[in-house]
């Protein structure tokens, strides 16, 4: 029993998400299975007979429930693909310069192919006596071909090829369209009947209601085989051709048919056979089916998708290797001048920075750290001091030799009241003397007074400049941030906008990027609404299998882009909203109204 128990726990779904396993994984698991189990005879002789039945249906359950996801988890994913394929494909047809560069891209293929058929239709009848042609003769015929193809208008002629490329690029990409939009159609549907055909028991919420079904076992059986069918069907017909309308009809007689084969199957005696039997049938769906349909799909989309990267890229490439050999005669004459221009942008890199952005941050700091040497200073300290001194003494030796003249000398006292005019800017004396001294200019330069005074004048006018520049200098350094601030900007600014360009020409374009994203949450949210629309709901108001599947193909895209902008408590909330949105029991009048919901809370 205990290694039942740990059996069973092997296979237990994970609870993270995103943890279902692999297929391959998911059968070796069972292929584990103790065997002898499942025998009639063996069974008998353990102690836990009674109980082994159900667990052998409770492993399939488990099985079944994996499977579903991952089938469900393959068919989304390939709907997305097609989703992205079909918007190329619009792309192109809706574009004439987008319809000119396919039609350039594929060219090349184009022109090998109607060579290729011209080629067999014209030589299919000489078949058996090509091996026996020379080479010169072959190259001969060829020619002739090739003039004969131009000159003859039939079928497979050079001529049709290469003078319709745009009637023919046109209905070539309408029936890849076409194919891809059947294929998303089909797996719409099968997503849809996988969420609502798949373990739907039936029940409420209650414990009694469970207890009623885990009393019916036969019920819980049935819908168990009914469900593996379902999955094992959809596999088999979910790459096709056929509309969504007919391939719900034909996995609806598939599963009929299928269901009464199986009960003619079963002994009907043994607990353990119809289990045994569609638990072989879920190893099949893992090791067979899943693989093949993913195959499939993927050689369909292949062919029927967007072109490879070698048809898409073919001009460019050749452009980049002809002119390879004329870029590269370039850089080896040129290489000093480009080596000189290198070191001559580093130089001016480095220069730029230290001069404009890294000195001027050294004064900024040393302006907030109050230091004395980044301390903007127009004119010294002790300048003023001293020339307002000189000035003084000048005026005092000047009155004290005119009252010497005057055999007045002046006293202590005058001396200090004189020095104390002097430092308010009162000259009076001085002006006075020389204000006399004006009348008789001749005498005064002769004695010399009236130069003195005009000396004094002028020393002065320099304190008078040197107080008015102290002034300037209090006034910038009470401002001094401010200039430090503004002597940094411009170096910032250049940083910013050179950095700001090298980020978005080799940078991942964050910004353009986010842009693009936002405008792809706006269509998903679009579409949904739209599907929503234009659904073809039933009396209860319920969706269509294709609109359920397609419905939650739109939520998956509008959820997987809004990981990118909401976080936390947002992506919660609406992944809620998604929730109630993808609940097709709510009908579709509530739907609806969650998609506005989702439209005006998520706006920003």
């Amino acid at each position: 029993m205990a290694e039942w128990q740990d059996f069973l726990h092997s296979i237990a779904i994970a609870s993270k998400p995103h943890r279902v396993p692999q297929p391959s994984r998911l059968s070796r698991l069972i292929t584990k299975f103790p065997q002898p189990i499942l025998g009639t005879h063996e069974t008998s002789q353990c102690s836990f007979a009674v109980q082994a039945p159900d667990l052998i249906w409770l492993l399939v359950a488990k099985t079944t429930v994996q499977a579903i996801g991952l089938v469900a988890n393959n068919f989304l994913e390939r709907t997305l693909v097609l989703n992205d394929e079909l918007i190329y494909w619009d792309e192109i047809l809706n574009s004439p310069l987008y319809s000119g560069l396919y039609t350039l891209q594929t060219s090349p293929f184009r022109l090998w192919q109607v060579v290729r058929d011209a080629y067999s239709d014209s030589w299919e009848p000489e078949t058996h006596s090509r091996g026996s042609t020379p080479i010169p003769a072959r190259w001969t015929q060829f020619i002739e071909f090739i003039r004969r193809c131009i000159h003859t208008p039939k079928k497979h002629s050079l001529q049709t090829g290469m003078w319709s490329p745009f009637a023919m690029h046109r209905s070539e990409i309408q029936r890849k369209r076409k194919s891809l939009s059947t294929m998303k159609s089909t797996h719409a549907s099968s997503i849809g009947l996988l969420m609502e055909a798949c373990l739907s028991f039936d029940l409420g919420d209650d414990i009694s209601a469970w207890d009623r079904c885990k009393s019916s076992n036969e019920k819980w059986c049935d819908m168990i085989s009914r469900t593996v069918i379902l999955v094992e069907t959809i596999l088999r017909n979910a790459v096709g051709e056929s509309d969504s309308p007919g391939f719900e009809e034909s996995i609806s007689a598939a599963i009929d048919r299928d269901i009464a084969f199986v009960e003619s199957q079963v002994d009907g005696e043994s607990p353990f056979q119809k289990p045994a039997i569609f638990l072989d049938r879920l190893v099949h769906i893992l090791q067979e089916l899943i693989p093949t349909n993913t195959k499939l799909s993927k050689t369909i989309i292949s062919t029927h998708g967007r072109p490879t990267r070698l048809v898409r890229y073919w001009l460019p490439l050749s452009m980049v290797i002809m002119s390879a050999s004329t870029s590269l005669r370039i850089l080896t004459n040129r290489r000093a001048e480009l080596i000189q221009w290198v070191f001559s942008i580093g130089s001016t890199a480095v220069d730029f920075w230290n001069n404009w952005v890294f000195e001027p941050i050294q004064k900024l700091i040393g302006t907030i750290r109050h230091d004395e040497e980044s301390e903007i200073a127009i004119m010294s300290k002790n300048s003023l001091e001293a020339d307002r001194a000189s000035l003084e003494r000048m005026v005092s030796d000047f009155i004290t030799d005119h009252q010497e003249t005057n055999q007045e000398g002046p006293s202590v006292t005058d001396i200090h009241a004189i020095t104390n005019k002097v430092k308010e800017g009162d000259l009076t004396p001085v002006l006075k003397a020389y204000e006399r001294d004006l009348r008789t200019p001749f005498l005064g330069t002769v004695r010399g007074d009236l130069v003195r005074a005009l000396l004094i004048q002028v020393q002065k006018t320099k304190v008078d400049v040197e107080i008015a520049i102290s002034g300037i200098d209090a006034l910038l350094k009470s401002q001094q941030l401010v200039f430090g601030f503004v002597g940094l900007t411009p170096g910032i600014l250049v940083s910013y906008t050179v950095f700001h360009w090298i980020y978005g020409v080799f940078g991942s374009r964050r910004g353009l990027q986010m842009g693009r994203k936002q405008d792809g949450l706006k269509r998903s949210l679009r579409n949904i609404d739209r599907t929503l629309t234009l659904s073809s709901p039933n009396a209860k108001g319920i969706l269509s299998h294709k609109d359920h599947g397609l419905l939650i193909c739109d939520t998956e895209i509008l959820l997987r882009k809004a990981v990118l902008f909401l976080k936390g408590q947002d992506l919660r909330e609406l992944r809620r909203d998604i929730r109630d949105l993808i609940n097709i029991q709510s009908g579709i009048d509530r739907q609806l109204k969650v998609t506005k919901r989702i439209a005006w809370a998520y706006s920003k």
